[in-house]
């Protein structure tokens, strides 16, 4: 497919952020590499143009939820950098989530988009074998089949949350055109193929999540017998998934425990001061130690404990306050589907679901760092927009 002038820009963009996640070019760069490809995404949200006007309206609202996010930092007193940087990337996800819906709106964008990904997890791959980071192991438990391949990205759920990303978006791509045939589903098998040796149990498990919500009209209109069929193997499929989970993920592999223990630990501290529930410990998890913030909590919360979770990593940095801005966002992403098409309804309510669900195990609803965040926030802005017609037309 060839870029457009006017395509190059979200093709950087993407494809920034996805290469800033590679194991090599993280520690040799740190964020910077993201930092630019969000900052490009960012041109796109407030650049006006034919395509795009740029709403006062909606723009206020950005403002107003990222003061939601933000303020607590700010009444903690938690340091004066970390409080820029939480108000900076809250802002930018504000901005993805209510003034993106040119940077995906058709489905040109969206394959454009898989590409800029996919030759992202490429060049990653290729940076990784030259480097000694490819990441690449047989015989491994982290995953399934016992063989184990990151990309060159940092850690395994960065590269399983790549491979998921890229098999939603060709999957609405040929859904959107009515087309998956042969070709297009052996596509969608080998994506599939790679979140399993990614070893990520959250990014497989979405996967079949997204695969149930998008098809789930299709099984409501099967037929009767065809339903018992369906209802037959499904639970046979689901009873073979939850022994495995128990036996495999519950009881064997520790990660998720200590996410567990970590919510369970958060929660404790904050019940015993208000202050604190309402507006986050941010101070806490940036305070001046000399460690890293995940370091910090973990000492905080009990050696081990995770907060790689969305709904843990609110609790954190915004508090209870923080909830607001992410309630209104959904809300508004419901109640704009609305005017979609019956396909483009479907596709958004699953994103929305699988967004959600995420925050179970991941950050990717409330992180700028990971790219699966800001492609969903804004492939959901365009989807309703680009079925409504129009763009907000509140002109600067």
């Amino acid at each position: 497919m060839k870029i457009a002038k006017k395509d190059i820009l979200p093709f950087m963009g993407f494809f920034l952020i996805t290469i800033g996640n590679g194991k090599y070019l993280g520690a040799k760069f740190g964020d910077l590499i993201e930092y630019l490809g969000i900052a490009v995404l960012l041109i796109l949200c407030y650049w006006p143009s034919k395509e795009h006007h740029v709403s006062v309206t909606e723009t206020i609202k950005v403002l107003f939820l990222t003061s939601l996010l933000s303020i607590g930092a700010f009444i903690k007193g938690t340091p004066t950098k970390a409080c820029y940087m939480i108000a900076m990337t809250s802002f930018a996800l504000m901005s993805f989530a209510l003034m993106s819906q040119s940077i995906l709106s058709t489905n040109k964008r969206i394959k454009i988009a898989a590409n800029a990904i996919f030759w992202g997890a490429v060049f990653s791959a290729f940076i990784g074998l030259i480097t000694g980071t490819l990441g690449f192991s047989l015989g491994s438990d982290e995953s399934i089949v016992g063989i184990l391949y990151v990309s060159g990205f940092q850690v395994k759920n960065y590269c399983g949350g790549i491979w998921l990303l890229l098999f939603v978006l060709n999957y609405i791509y040929y859904m959107r055109n009515e087309r998956l045939g042969h070709k297009e589903r052996t596509v969608l098998a080998l994506f599939l193929l790679l979140i399993v040796l990614s070893g990520s149990k959250g990014a497989l498990a979405l996967s079949m999540i997204w695969i149930l919500l998008i098809n789930f009209d299709k099984i409501l209109k099967l037929r009767k017998n065809q339903k018992r069929i369906f209802v037959f193997f499904a639970g046979i499929i689901a009873c073979l998934i939850g022994v495995y989970i128990y036996n495999n993920i519950l009881i064997n592999v520790y990660t998720y425990a200590y996410r567990m223990r970590g919510l369970s630990n958060l929660v404790d501290y904050l019940l015993q001061d208000l202050r604190n529930l309402f507006f986050g410990v941010s101070d806490i998890a940036y305070a001046n130690t000399g460690f890293s913030y995940t370091t910090n909590m973990r000492q905080f919360l009990g050696w081990q404990s995770s907060v790689e979770m969305s709904y843990v990593n609110i609790l954190i940095k915004n508090g209870l306050i923080g909830y607001a801005s992410y309630i209104l966002i959904f809300k508004d992403f419901l109640s704009g589907c609305k005017r979609c098409t019956a396909i483009d309804r479907s596709i958004v309510k699953s994103l929305v679901i699988v967004l959600l669900i995420s925050g179970l195990t991941e950050t990717y609803a409330v992180s700028i760092h990971y790219v699966v965040g800001p492609v969903m926030y804004c492939l959901i802005r365009g989807l309703i927009y680009q079925d409504r017609g129009v763009y907000i037309r509140d002109e600067f």
